[in-house]
């Protein structure tokens, strides 16, 4: 066999093994149900660190004033294509939970508000939206990458936290055991 054929055959071997290893050590839960109760364990307990961002008309909103409210806070930017991908989800989920308490805090992240109004404008989206301009929240969160979501139920405890996109029926999960 020539060169070419031997490096592509290795090539392919690597990529097998890889997504082999990526998914055995990596997998992607399919149970939703199962999936928040084990994320909610690993951060129950934890209490949320306050912050105070401005919303997309100016007003402060900050979160030790939600307390008594169970809280979904969801860290995003315009750019982001699981963002972007996860955000009609969010709508769903807000618009059925808002009545019963749930509050919704969208958290751009370092994005400037003309930008972000817009692109919520376009979308037709609902929800709360808060600017993380300097990042500042996103960093005391431990933040890395987006979309990341995290629940704090009424006491200010993180009882759940994603990262990664996250589905209607894994949100919904997620939430549901804050209404019992």
């Amino acid at each position: 066999m020539r060169k070419s054929t031997w490096i592509l055959i290795g090539a392919v071997a690597a990529f097998v093994l890889l997504s082999l290893y990526v998914t055995q050590n990596y997998g992607i839960k399919t149970d939703a149900a199962a999936l928040a109760a084990e994320t909610k364990t690993e951060a129950a307990k934890e209490p949320a660190d306050d912050f105070t961002l401005k919303d997309l008309d100016g007003k402060e909103v900050t979160l030790s004033g939600l307390k008594g409210k169970p809280v979904y806070i969801n860290f995003w930017a315009t750019w982001c294509k699981w963002c972007d991908k996860e955000m009609p989800a969010l709508e769903k989920v807000y618009q059925d939970y808002k009545d019963k308490g749930l509050v919704v805090l969208s958290v751009d992240v370092g994005e400037e508000q003309g930008k972000v109004a817009k692109y919520i404008a376009e979308k037709q989206y609902h929800f709360p939206v808060v600017l993380d301009s300097d990042k500042s929240v996103t960093y005391a969160y431990g933040i890395k990458s987006i979309p990341v979501s995290i629940l704090v139920n009424e006491s200010g405890d993180v009882v759940f936290r994603r990262v990664g996109h996250m589905t209607e029926e894994e949100m919904r999960a997620a939430i549901d055991p804050l209404f019992p």
